[in-house]
């Protein structure tokens, strides 16, 4: 049966919900994150592949990750293309779902898109998860943060902004396999592929 674009948007924003990284307790504000299914990022620089597994959030069909300063953040400045997979352990007594999107990312930092950061990593909890992990002191027992043994909170917080850079990524294809019990070997299986208009 032919499927709408519609219908294909729905069923892959209700996969990504499914699976995305979630703020634990949308109702407080330190309320932290509940891990997800993680994604295979995949990015490339000069014609070299690399891969990350990294934890998502979705909203919608737009994924968001975080990046610590490093070559997986190089790597997207330098080509913005990448691409990724979304998958569980196949169990073919019961219907799998996957998850391919080729898209473009972008890189938002507290420096650059301040009111954009900050309206992200609050939605999606991450800025509850920073503010825990600094009153608890874990953030000063970390030598690798430059964050000075008894620095005051909002000395530490700010330095925690500028460290994580969200890693925004907009799709242009996605593709969704559904694999019914029995496996693809019996042929049950459907793709639904859904492209970004224009």
């Amino acid at each position: 049966m032919e499927r709408t674009r519609e219908e294909i948007e729905r069923e892959i924003i209700k996969f990504l919900d499914e699976h995305s990284t979630k703020r634990a307790d949308p109702s407080d504000p330190n309320g932290g994150i509940k891990p997800g299914t993680p994604c295979a990022l995949g990015t490339s620089k000069d014609n070299i592949p690399r891969v990350t597994p990294i934890d998502f959030y979705n909203d919608g069909l737009t994924l968001w990750m975080t990046g610590d300063p490093g070559e997986k953040l190089a790597t997207i400045r330098s080509n913005p293309n990448v691409s990724l997979g979304i998958y569980t352990k196949p169990d073919r007594s019961k219907e799998n779902r996957s998850i391919m999107l080729k898209g473009k990312a972008s890189l938002v930092t507290y420096r650059e898109q301040k009111d954009l950061y900050m309206e992200v990593i609050n939605k999606i909890g991450i800025l509850g998860t920073i503010k825990k992990a600094i009153q608890s002191g874990a953030v000063e027992k970390r030598s690798d943060l430059g964050i000075t043994p008894g620095e005051d909170y909002e000395s530490q917080l700010d330095k925690m902004m500028n460290i994580i850079t969200m890693i925004k990524v907009e799709p242009e294809i996605i593709a969704l396999r559904i694999t019914q019990p029995g496996g693809a070997a019996e042929g049950a299986g459907e793709r639904l592929v859904w492209e970004k208009e224009g």
